[in-house]
């Protein structure tokens, strides 16, 4: 860290000190805001991507359980989670930042192109219409399996989602059985995120990811197959395509953690909990809401137009673990990828033309393993051809 980044950091913290002491607002309130704004601050080192910023390295011999939460934001290093409150949450993080030991300094790998623009002329419905039900919503997509937690929040609030996290297995992920190298690519994705939606192009239901952190695999058929954290915001308005961060293995742990400090910026942390890699990056968001919290393994969209993504990897199975999802109202209550609320969706992945399920995601509805995890499964043409016509 140059002397300037030094000065800049110190400075950040003290002007927001500043605002703890002369906000008006209720203490709680004031400190998170101000916290907040330290994430976005702080995030003042250059990446070799434009736009893309990360945070000082601290010194060594600093101990994120032990930090106050402004050197944690200073740093980038989630926040701490309420101990008396959420002790799970809190075993959770605990587990992560104590593991968090290598830190990686690497150049970022942009991949561009893996979302494309709505053609002129297509009829785009930009959230999906559900009947009433009791339970979750079932939805089928192209492009997506998983969970979604839904709000009705228009504005980024304190009744926003503002941070999701969960441990992701990497897979072993291979080209699907029987299929041949003509295709010669197919990917899967594995990511937790913020403002996921789904959206439908033409009568085609597509899963749009908003903020999103994760594990991204290529898999290449005369190639090594590249396995890589990633992170990203994308939607119709935000950037198009994620960036790769470091590699991890088949078989690592992989932690994520969003934390969305305002509409317009948002961090995220990545480690692989194996190798104890980490870093933390600042991401702008382009208007986030909070209004949707999801869990998803997909397929990005569109090779070459609206209705076609990438064909799926054959991953065969996939443990998302410790998942929760925070709003600020209620003093930080965390919700679940096991919901069964009306309000929440549940996605299964179909093959281009709609007509079999390729990727299944098994929810639970109780205990701390059923609330917590998911499990996801590949089927279908993912067994026999990469799922494309």
């Amino acid at each position: 860290m140059n002397r300037q980044s030094a000065v800049n950091n110190r400075m950040a913290v003290f002007v927001v000190m500043g605002i703890l002491l002369l906000s008006v607002s209720p203490l709680a309130n004031a400190q998170s805001d101000a916290l907040g704004q330290i994430y976005v601050s702080a995030a003042n080192v250059s990446t070799n991507i434009p736009g893309i910023h990360t945070y000082a390295a601290p010194p060594n011999g600093f101990n994120p359980v032990t930090a106050t939460d402004v050197e944690l934001a200073t740093y980038g290093f989630p926040p701490r989670p309420d101990q008396q409150a959420d002790p799970d949450h809190y075993a959770l993080w605990e587990r992560a930042m104590t593991a968090a030991k290598i830190r990686w300094n690497g150049e970022l790998k942009p991949q561009p192109g893996k979302r494309a623009m709505i053609p002129a002329g297509s009829s785009v419905l930009l959230e999906t219409v559900h009947s009433e039900v009791t339970g979750p919503q079932q939805i089928s997509t192209v492009n997506a399996s998983g969970v979604i937690l839904t709000n009705k929040q228009k504005t980024f609030n304190k009744d926003s989602f503002y941070e999701i996290f969960t441990i992701i297995s990497v897979p072993v992920v291979q080209e699907p059985f029987g299929s041949s190298c003509g295709a010669g690519y197919w990917e899967e994705e594995s990511i937790a995120g913020i403002d996921g939606y789904v959206y439908t192009v033409d009568g085609v239901n597509l899963f749009e990811p908003g903020l999103e952190g994760g594990v991204s695999v290529d898999v290449y058929c005369s190639e090594s197959s590249v396995y890589a954290a990633f992170f990203g915001w994308q939607s119709f308005s935000g950037m198009a395509g994620t960036t790769h961060v470091f590699n991890v293995n088949p078989g690592d742990l992989v932690y994520t953690d969003e934390y969305v400090s305002g509409p317009n910026n948002a961090s995220v942390f990545l480690e692989d909990m194996t190798t104890l890699t980490y870093n933390s990056y600042s991401v702008s968001t382009s208007g986030i809401v909070g209004k949707t919290a999801n869990w998803i393994v997909d397929r990005a969209c569109c090779n070459p137009g609206p209705d076609t993504p990438y064909a799926l990897a054959n991953s065969i199975g996939i443990a998302f673990e410790n998942g929760g999802a925070v709003i600020e109202a209620g003093n930080g209550k965390v919700f679940y990828p096991g919901s069964q609320a009306s309000s929440t969706e549940i996605l299964a992945m179909t093959d281009d033309a709609g007509d079999q399920n390729i990727e299944l995601v098994n929810q639970g509805n109780n205990g701390y393993q059923g609330l917590n995890s998911l499990w996801f499964g590949t089927t279908g043409c993912a067994y026999s051809g990469g799922c494309t016509p």
